[in-house]
């Protein structure tokens, strides 16, 4: 029976394992930090402020669980792990923090850009009827082309393509919804850009303005966060 769960953690390029409670593998982290003897899991332990310290965290769960088998070890909760890297070295100690805290961000970032595709669901029938009242209002006949000119100038400014192209270059069916295979920064700013659209439309900004004004706004906005997103994807 697999007494462990994959874990999207790795410290210098190794996986830390995890219990099925979310502790870590405590072993997995000695491996990282150079495997060395005179760093062994079992020697920090012993000593008085790990002592201490699995005390005070014994009062609200169990923070330190060995098991057997191959897949067994020692498994600490997070607490454990950063005390046990700060032992090792003041450099470890902080790698091993930013780790954890990319972990952390990319949860994050990772569920606003769930919230963003929703809003982005949401907010496309107010950029489709933003385009409907001003064209009908005007007595202007309305064509699908119309509508698609909007959408992919979006595209356009947030992604650097229309969304036929972008779907070729990442082999996306062209019946699976865009959106979905956005990255969080992509998604946000696409959210962003579609809903100041709809504003713009309904003030009665002309194409070409509104094209400027939208491209201002990705450069002010949104460039910087895509290319720091850009850079940690390949790193």
């Amino acid at each position: 029976m697999t007494n462990h769960i994959q874990s999207a953690i790795q410290v210098a390029g190794v996986r830390i394992r995890q219990d099925l409670e979310g502790r870590f593998r405590i072993n997995d982290l000695h491996k990282a930090a150079g495997g060395e003897k005179r760093h062994s899991p079992n020697y920090w332990l012993e000593n008085q402020q790990a002592s201490e310290l699995v005390s005070l965290l014994e009062t609200t769960g169990i923070p330190v669980v060995s098991l057997p088998g191959r897949s067994g070890g020692t498994y600490v909760a997070k607490e454990l792990v950063y005390a046990y890297a700060m032992w090792v070295s003041a450099e470890f100690h902080l790698h091993v923090i930013r780790t954890f805290d990319d972990l952390v961000t990319g949860r994050i970032a990772e569920s606003e850009a769930r919230q963003a595709r929703q809003r982005a669901r949401l907010e496309a029938p107010a950029m489709t009827d933003a385009i409907k009242y001003t064209r009908t209002s005007a007595g202007k006949q309305l064509a699908a082309y119309h509508f698609s000119n909007e959408f992919d100038l979006i595209n356009r400014i947030a992604l650097g393509q229309p969304a036929k192209s972008f779907r070729s270059l990442h082999g996306i069916a062209q019946d699976a919804p865009l959106r979905d295979f956005l990255t969080p920064c992509q998604i946000k700013c696409v959210e962003h850009l579609q809903r100041t659209n709809a504003a713009l439309i309904e003030v009665g900004m002309s194409f070409e303005d509104r094209k400027a004004q939208l491209s201002r706004i990705y450069v002010q906005r949104h460039s910087r966060p895509l290319l720091a997103e850009v850079a940690r994807m390949e790193f």
